[in-house]
C-alpha cells in the first residue's frame, strides 16, 4: 500500500513539476528553452532550480520545494520499499 501511494505521488508530482518547468522555460526563455526543457528533464530541472534561485533571491522557493520533495519522495521509496527488486514469482 505504501509503495503504491508512493509511486503515485511521486508520478503525479513529477508530471506537474515536468509541465511547470516547461511553462516557465517557455515564459521566460521562449520556444527553444522550452524544447530543451522537455527533452532535458532532470538537467532543465536543476538549470531552473538555479535560475529561478538566483531572480527571486530565495533558495527555498516553491519550484525547488516541489524538486526537492520528489528526490525525497523516490528515496523513500527505494530504501523502504521492494520498489528496486526483482519481483519474479518462480516456483521451481
Amino acid at each position: 500500500m505504501l509503495e503504491r501511494a508512493l509511486l503515485l505521488y511521486v508520478n503525479i508530482a513529477g508530471l506537474l513539476v515536468y509541465l511547470y518547468t516547461i511553462y516557465y522555460a517557455f515564459t521566460f526563455s521562449g520556444l527553444i528553452a522550452a524544447f530543451l526543457s522537455a527533452c532535458l528533464p532532470v538537467v532543465a530541472s536543476l538549470y531552473w532550480m538555479y535560475q529561478i534561485s538566483k531572480d527571486t533571491g530565495d533558495l527555498f522557493n516553491n519550484y525547488n520545494l516541489a524538486c526537492v520533495s520528489i528526490l525525497v519522495g523516490y528515496v523513500v521509496l527505494l530504501l523502504f520499499t521492494n520498489a528496486g527488486t526483482d519481483k519474479s514469482n518462480d516456483e521451481n
